[in-house]
C-alpha cells in the first residue's frame, strides 16, 4: 500500500477519542449563566458569536466549578486566565462592552 493509499483508508472509533467535546454545543439560548437581552445575535460575525459563546461557556463552568465539592485554588486561576483570554478575543472582535457585560452580571450573580 502506498502514501496515497493509505490516506484513503478510513480510520474508525475517532468520533469518541475526546471525551470532553460534545457533539451537540450548547446554544446561546440554552447556556447556563448570564444572559444579553438586549443583543441582536443575528448582527453578530460568526466568529464573534463564537468568541461570545466561548465566555458564556467559561463562565457556566466557573460558576459549576465554585459550588464542586472538589475545589482547588489552581483550577479555579487557569479558568479565570480562560475567561479573561475569551474577554481579550471579545474586545478584540468588537464585541467588548457585551462581554464585559456578561462578566458584570456573572460578578452580580456571583
Amino acid at each position: 500500500m502506498n502514501a496515497s493509499q493509505k490516506d484513503d483508508v478510513e480510520v474508525g472509533g475517532l468520533e469518541n477519542e475526546n471525551p470532553m467535546a460534545d457533539p451537540n454545543p450548547i446554544r446561546l439560548e440554552e447556556q447556563a449563566g448570564p444572559q444579553v437581552e438586549d443583543l441582536d445575535v443575528e448582527s453578530l460575525t460568526p466568529l464573534q458569536t463564537h468568541y461570545l459563546e466561548s465566555l458564556r461557556q467559561l463562565i457556566a463552568v466557573k460558576n459549576e466549578y465554585q459550588s464542586g465539592s472538589e475545589y482547588e485554588p489552581w483550577m479555579m486561576d487557569s479558568i479565570n486566565r480562560s475567561i479573561y483570554s475569551a474577554l481579550r478575543d471579545c474586545i478584540e472582535a468588537n464585541i467588548g462592552t457585551v462581554a464585559k457585560d456578561l462578566l458584570h452580571r456573572e460578578h452580580q450573580v456571583n
